[in-house]
């Protein structure tokens, strides 16, 4: 009995290391290529994957040239101003809407609320050609078009997410707020927007990271102006991807992706925190 237990343990421990190895292995891969002095894949070797020199090459490089009239420190500004953005007005249309389909009398909310988790089912990707053509046509293929773009495709998966948070909020929390002299807009801001933090972590998480790694849709509205570049389209051209008659610089590539994942870190750690005290709250509520 005891060594079928071992052994049940052992198998268990086999496959969990088999899948932190194969979870941890490209990230690994790719922070060594970027401190490789390898420019390309073809010079790659086993032994750069445990180097015995650390070259900056690439970062200095990224971090220094202008390409195009443009700068990757520029276009990394440029994704996180609209990612930003986009998180933001996500977050409050998702809330909103989630609320009121959770709280209000409203004409066919059902069927409104049916509706809207329909609409999650459909791929992003196929309304990339519709957006693309719609905002031409009123001009708007600039920074404010990308975000309204951008926007409806996290906040209304995220809006039917809200509803369901929401309903599980006691309705008598907000009935004694507003007893004591709160709006209903000051309840909606200081008890639910708090109670359902795990939501709006996730929303941000989602909607941030959508807008920041998005290239097909950025590349189709900002392509002519290299200033407004993000550093999606930046790092694509710096990197030589689009020129077939050399090979791509892929140290340089993966050192622009380490440099891009730091706010993406930051985000996921900052969100972490903001549901683990959302949970703690909901667990000292009586």
């Amino acid at each position: 009995m005891k060594l079928f237990k071992y052994i049940r343990l052992a198998i268990s421990y086999a496959i969990l290391i088999f899948m932190v190895l194969f979870s941890v292995f490209p990230l690994y891969y790719i922070i060594m290529t970027s401190f490789s002095n390898a420019p390309n894949l073809i010079s790659l070797d086993v032994s750069d994957l445990f180097p015995k020199h650390i070259y900056f090459t690439a970062y200095r490089e990224l971090l220094t040239t202008n390409y195009y009239g443009g700068s990757f420190p520029l276009w990394i500004r440029n994704s996180l101003i609209l990612a930003s953005s986009t998180a933001l007005i996500s977050i409050l249309l998702a809330m909103l809407t989630g609320y009121a389909l959770s709280r209000l009398n409203i004409p066919a909310k059902k069927t409104l609320a049916a509706f809207i988790y329909i609409v999650t089912f459909f791929p992003y990707t196929a309304t990339a050609v519709p957006l693309y053509l719609m905002f031409a046509k009123f001009h708007m293929l600039n920074y404010i078009g990308l975000i309204i773009a951008y926007t409806p495709g996290t906040s209304i998966f995220a809006a039917f997410l809200a509803k369901l948070a929401i309903d599980s909020i006691p309705p008598s929390y907000e009935e004694i707020a507003m007893v004591d002299g709160l709006s209903r807009f000051q309840v909606f801001l200081r008890i639910v927007m708090r109670l359902a933090l795990p939501i709006v972590a996730l929303t941000a998480i989602l909607s941030f990271s959508g807008a920041y790694l998005d290239f097909a849709l950025a590349y189709a509205f900002l392509l002519p102006h290299i200033s407004d570049w993000t550093a999606t389209i930046g790092l694509y051209y710096a990197a030589g991807l689009l020129n077939y008659a050399s090979a791509p610089a892929y140290n340089l590539f993966a050192a622009g992706s380490v440099i891009m994942g730091i706010p993406l870190t930051a985000l996921f750690i900052a969100s972490q925190r903001m549901m683990t005290r959302a949970y703690s709250t909901l667990a000292g509520v009586k």
